[in-house]
């Protein structure tokens, strides 16, 4: 079982411009997860759970991008409606993380605010594209056993998510796999590469039931 005080809900990049059909990195079917990211988050609402969220946030002169030579195009760019989260896993008076060298005592009182984090990204791998990200995270941990996440693409974003906080050697590691959406066929190997080294795989339904919810 799981204690709401003691888990923290880690959404990546549940965004419009991933998840909505138009959306510049869509992938055809991943609105299908909606419901089940909007069940995720009722729950940490009414549960009073933490929620840190990462979200891609791009300018023009990002390395990632096609126009600079990297491997994708325009997406997620900053001032956009695609780079806002969907309606249903829209923040709750969210702190927003930029890639900006922030003091200790920014970090202290980013620990402190008692809202959801997001944590805004130039890079897929919120460790490489968010300079404080690694540091934050670290010590946010401490205060969790558990780290639920869901998102999207399992291939990509939450495989990065999932491989980062393993190296983090803190709580317990767990992922919604009816909360999380593929690219491709090879998103069931991914899902039993993370089995092997004890991430915890389980549903909506079963998330609920081990955090006692009605």
């Amino acid at each position: 079982m799981m204690k709401p005080q003691t888990t923290l809900f880690y959404d990546v990049d549940t965004q419009r411009d991933f998840i909505l059909p138009g959306g510049k990195l869509y992938i055809d079917g991943t609105e299908r997860v909606i419901p089940a990211l909007a069940e995720v988050t009722r729950l940490a609402r009414e549960r009073g759970i933490k929620v840190v969220a990462t979200a891609d946030c791009h300018a023009p002169e990002d390395p990632e991008l096609q126009r600079n030579g990297g491997e994708w195009p325009d997406h997620c760019m900053r001032g956009t409606p695609g780079q806002k989260k969907i309606d249903e896993t829209s923040p709750r008076d969210a702190l927003f993380i930029e890639n900006v060298e922030l003091s200790d005592a920014a970090i202290d009182a980013a620990l402190r605010h008692p809202g959801d984090l997001v944590i805004h990204k130039q890079r897929f791998d919120v460790f490489s594209g968010n300079r404080n990200a690694e540091r934050l995270l670290a010590r946010l941990l401490n205060r969790f056993a558990d780290v639920v996440i869901y998102g999207v693409y399992t291939e990509v974003c939450v495989d990065h998510a999932v491989q980062g906080l393993l190296k983090m050697r803190g709580p317990k590691l767990h992922v919604v796999t009816d909360a999380i959406a593929p690219i491709g066929a090879e998103a069931p190997a991914f899902l039993e590469r993370w089995r092997a080294v004890d991430v915890d795989l389980l549903t909506v339904r079963q998330l609920k039931e081990q955090l006692g919810d009605s």
